[in-house]
């Protein structure tokens, strides 16, 4: 089973995990209290990016924090150089995972440059704030955070929140603050969940670092075909994601991603998540609950593979697909197209290589199904990722006819996540959002639209 070569791990990322453990205990006690042990650390962080581009502008940050000079320049380079580790980390664990499962490595398709937009006028504004936000908190150390030192940002979020073209960040940024706000205040000092929250430290400072740059993209066209779905929230963000194969027009089929996304609050839960869900993918959810395919045109397809939905450019097919024979058709094709990571996005945790699993390679195995038996040897599965959602339970990987699972790396380990499990019908999540839409005219979701339409009608 070519999957039990990923039972290790390569030694170069095992040692970089572990430099940068050491650098986010100093984000712990914080930069305006650097101890000898903490300049040590960031001096080793220096010697590892020798003959580099980032050296000289490294050395010369850890040099001005060393004498208290906390200027958000310096933090940036910092979260650069972390970043770059991690991208480092990203590309040599997809090495290993493709050559275990003989196929190259995915690669951004070639665009002609797209022409260059000025940014929204006050987009810059927003991200110097969120510069000064973060490096407040570096300097503070998370281990020492108090909810003062947050609330404030709540103002610059709430504007992010309403800009467009910030909404990335502001998917990200109302996450890292929720995660925060949550732990403290906090009784005695709270455990900090080190690498999480410098992860999303950095993340929100790199792409806090210019205005989004327009996307180079292509328009396609053909029929889309969903065999897999992933849902991600946060108790503001729920996003959908859809994996499928892109039938073109004359060329093979390829492995594309397509997501819908919305603003939430925690309230929100269930057969609400429907309701919202539907309003920006509605034909979707329709093709992903009966399982057809989608005719779309003029839709935009970005270089890492990602699909750009929209609901306008897309007709639901009223034939029934053998979803699961797709799946394994286009996995087990070597050289098909797949979805890759931009080079600023790369990070061990975002791998999500897709594979094919026939009925006869695996069997459930484990306490509470929490791992499969791949020719005998025991893999984990990606339990901490399983979706709070009926559509798709742990037990029906006992006597499947096949599964797709993404291939991720977490807790210095691979595992698997299953996103589509054959049980003679495909079952995904999603495949009930359709038929819940109905309950959620009359939930939570219709309850605070009424209540805002009346406080709109007020101030008006």
């Amino acid at each position: 089973m070519p999957l039990l070569d990923l039972k290790s791990v390569p030694e170069p990322v095992t040692h970089t995990a572990e430099l940068l453990a050491q650098l986010d205990e100093v984000f712990e006690s914080g930069f305006g209290r650097l101890s000898s042990a903490n300049l040590q650390t960031l001096a080793s962080l220096a010697s590892s990016f020798a003959g580099t581009p980032l050296a000289e502008p490294l050395q010369a940050a850890i040099a001005g924090l060393g004498r208290s000079e906390f200027v958000d320049r310096h933090f940036a380079v910092i979260a650069a150089a972390r970043a770059a580790a991690h991208g480092a980390m990203h590309d040599a664990l997809v090495a290993q995972a493709c050559a275990a499962l003989s196929r190259p490595r995915p690669e951004l398709e070639v665009f002609p440059a797209t022409p260059a937009q000025e940014a929204p006028p006050r987009a810059a504004v927003l991200l110097e704030s969120v510069r000064q936000w973060l490096m407040e908190l570096a300097i503070a150390g998370f281990g020492n955070l108090e909810v003062g030192a947050l609330l404030p940002f709540q103002a610059t979020l709430d504007a992010i929140m309403a800009e467009p073209a910030l909404v990335r960040h502001a998917a990200l940024l109302s996450g890292f603050l929720d995660e925060l706000l949550t732990v403290f205040p906090a009784h005695g000092k709270p455990e900090v969940p080190r690498l999480r929250w410098v992860d999303l430290w950095a993340r929100s400072m790199v792409l806090s670092l210019a205005p989004p740059a327009p996307a180079a993209t292509r328009e396609v066209k053909g029929e889309l075909r969903v065999f897999a779905t992933d849902l991600r929230q946060h108790d503001h963000v729920v996003c959908l994601v859809a994996f499928g194969a892109l039938h073109e027009p004359g060329k093979p089929p390829r492995v594309v991603r397509t997501s819908v996304s919305a603003f939430k609050v925690d309230v929100l839960q269930g057969e609400d998540l429907a309701g919202l869900l539907n309003e920006v993918g509605g034909k979707l959810l329709e093709a992903i609950a009966g399982g057809q395919g989608l005719k779309i045109a003029g839709m935009l397809l970005h270089a890492t593979g990602d699909l750009v939905w929209q609901e306008s450019r897309a007709e639901v097919l009223p034939a029934k697909l053998k979803l699961a024979e797709e799946a394994a058709l286009v996995l087990k094709a070597p050289t098909a197209q797949r979805p890759s990571a931009r080079p600023e996005d790369r990070h061990p945790a975002v791998i999500e290589e897709l594979v094919w699993l026939p009925a006869d390679s695996y069997a459930a195995s484990g306490k509470e199904g929490r791992e499969v038996s791949l020719g005998g040897t025991l893999f984990p599965l990606a339990f901490e990722r399983w979706p709070s959602s009926d559509d798709l339970p742990v037990a029906d990987i006992a006597g499947s006819k096949g599964l797709v699972a993404l291939l991720r790396f977490d807790g210095g380990r691979w595992s698997l996540q299953p996103v589509m499990i054959d049980k003679g019908k495909a079952r995904m999540v999603g495949t009930s959002l359709q038929s819940a839409r109905a309950k959620a005219r009359g939930g939570n979701l219709a309850t605070l639209k009424e209540r805002a339409g009346k406080l709109l009608r007020k101030k008006s």
